[in-house]
This record gives structure tokens, sequence and C-alpha cells, in this order.
């Protein structure tokens, strides 16, 4: 079938052929590729014994030279499953930035899921994503992150899903509509009711989500308002003597500014001095200035949420 499907395909023709895929695909040809430019099992086999090609999975190649790179061992996965296949879960949320360590296997879903293991691989048992739960990243076909969230909510602890959110909203990846959709499609899921539940704290009446710029701010917001304080503006521009300064946490009614100082935004004497200089401005304008440092929300949060509490004159559930 082979040779009467590429009859008149010399081997020119067929190495030009092979370069092309290549090229398309991260240096990666899979072995029903190679057979369709007219190469037997037998010739796939002597050029890898010659180096020419460098088996990367059961039935994938890479052409030339066997260094992939990240997006390469990923791009190889997909190829490796023979069919609709996608990146999701743990490899899904490293790619998208939402958790700093890579898996060591590599997370996929495939339409079909039956066959055997493939080295290197998990291949997750779960609903194959709609299409409105698939996007692209740089040529590879990803999970989107609202579904990346709603599958890792059956997997992480409350702590670990608690800061995949926090950093989904660093990074303005949290889309609640999106996230509300998907997690309806997953209902009767395990972790879909723990997901809601830390959820709520990043629900705003007026629909708008907070503007949360750094891991620390998305750590401190939700202690805030989970201890029944009001809802502050993150990162609201406030001009004060034809300067703009924009405070961290700002309850403008109350005269109120909470900073957040972590250690590697705020311990260099330039950023010890600007932040003296901002501290300065709200004061001279009536504001009260509040700072929280990273060891002081992970020592004593419910001390400083107590403190922060006096000073908006609310009562925390915390204090006594």
């Amino acid at each position: 079938m082979g040779r009467l499907r590429n009859r008149g395909i010399g081997d020119g023709g067929r190495e030009r052929r092979i370069a092309a895929l290549a090229t398309a695909q991260r240096g990666l040809v899979s072995l029903e590729q190679l057979h369709e430019t007219g190469l037997t099992t037998s010739a796939v086999a002597a050029r890898a014994q010659q180096g020419t090609l460098h088996r990367q999975h059961r039935a994938v190649y890479a052409v030339g030279h066997p260094s992939l790179g990240v997006h390469g061992r990923l791009h190889a996965a997909l190829l490796a499953c023979s069919g609709e296949a996608v990146i999701s879960h743990g490899t899904a949320a490293a790619l998208w930035g939402l958790r700093d360590r890579w898996p060591t296997l590599v997370d996929v879903t495939a339409r079909n899921q039956r066959g055997r293991k493939i080295d290197g691989l998990r291949c997750r048992r779960c609903r194959y994503p709609s299409p409105l739960e698939l996007e692209e990243f740089d040529g590879l076909a990803v999970t989107s992150p609202a579904r990346t969230i709603v599958d890792l909510a059956g997997i992480l602890g409350n702590a670990s899903l608690r800061r995949l959110v926090e950093r989904a909203a660093v990074r303005k990846l949290l889309d609640l509509p999106e996230l509300d959709a998907a997690m309806r499609r997953a209902r009767g899921r395990r972790g879909i009711a723990r997901l809601d539940a830390i959820l709520v704290d990043w629900r705003p009446q007026d629909g708008s989500l907070p503007d949360v710029r750094s891991e620390f701010e998305a750590l401190v917001l939700p202690q805030l308002l989970a201890r029944g304080l009001p809802r502050p503006g993150c990162n609201v521009p406030l001009r004060l003597d034809g300067e703009l300064l924009i405070p961290d946490f700002l309850w403008l009614d109350r005269r109120l500014v909470v900073e957040t100082d972590g250690r590697a935004t705020h311990e260099t004497p330039p950023s010890f001095q600007a932040d003296r200089r901002r501290d300065q401005l709200l004061v001279a304008a009536s504001f009260r200035v509040q700072r929280v440092t990273w060891d002081q929300i992970h020592r004593e949060g419910d001390a400083v949420v107590a403190r922060i509490a006096r000073a908006l004159g609310a009562r925390s559930s915390c204090s006594s």
C-alpha cells in the first residue's frame, strides 16, 4: 500500500517531505507519517540505528538530533497518542504558568483512551474537553486555564488549589464565567465543591475581578475577605500632590492603605527609599498606612488581619 501510494516519490522528494514535516512539528515525525513518505518499518529502524532518527516515544522520532526542549517534548507526547489528544492537568498548569514545577510525566487527555501505556505519558481518564475548553499555546493543543483548574480541583489539596487560583488571578487567567461554565460541565466530579468555595472570595458584587498584581497580594486578599472585612480597591490609581500612586489595597472611605511588602521587590535600598516617600505622601494626605510583610502574613496572619480590622473600625471574625 505504501509503495503504491507514494509511487513516483524519489529519495530526494522523500527527504524534503520528512524535513518539511519535522520543521512544522518541532523536529518530530511519527511512524505513520514516515510510512506515508514510503519508508518501511525496517527502513525506519535502520535510520534510527544510523542516528538520523531518534526515538522519543513508541512510533515518534526526532529528526537529526535528540534534543527537543520542553515544548518539543510536549509535542512528542501528543504525536505519541496517534489521535486527538491535548496537554492537560499538571502539565497544562505549568505551561500556563499556574505552577512552577513540571510533572515528571506529561499529562494528556485523549479522546480515545484505550490502548497500551506509553512511557513518559500519563493519560488522564476524564471527559475530553469541549471546544470551549481547548486552546492553542505556541502550536500545542492544551486545556484552557479554566478547564485546567477544574481538572486539578479533584487532585490537589485545599492549600495547593487555593494557590493555583491565586496564581491564575495574578496572571489574569482567572476568568470566572469560563470557570463557572467548566464547573457546570464537570458537575459531579471530585473537587468542584471545594473549588467553588475558594472562588467565593474572588466574586465581587459588581462583577469585576480584583486587580491583584503579585502572588503576595493574591495571598492576602482572600484572608482579608474571609474574615469579614470590607472589600478593598486593588491597585486603584491615586493621585496625590501631582504624583500617581497605586496602593496594593485601598479603602478610600476609611482613608486606609495596606501595602504588601514582598522580599523580591521591597528589600532593595531603592525600593526602601521609594516606599518611605510613598508613605509620606499618603500620610500628608490624611491616609493611614499599614505595611504587611511576607513573614508576618505566614507567621501571624490572624493578628495582622485583626490589626487591619481595628484600623478599619470593623470587627474581624478572628478578633475577640
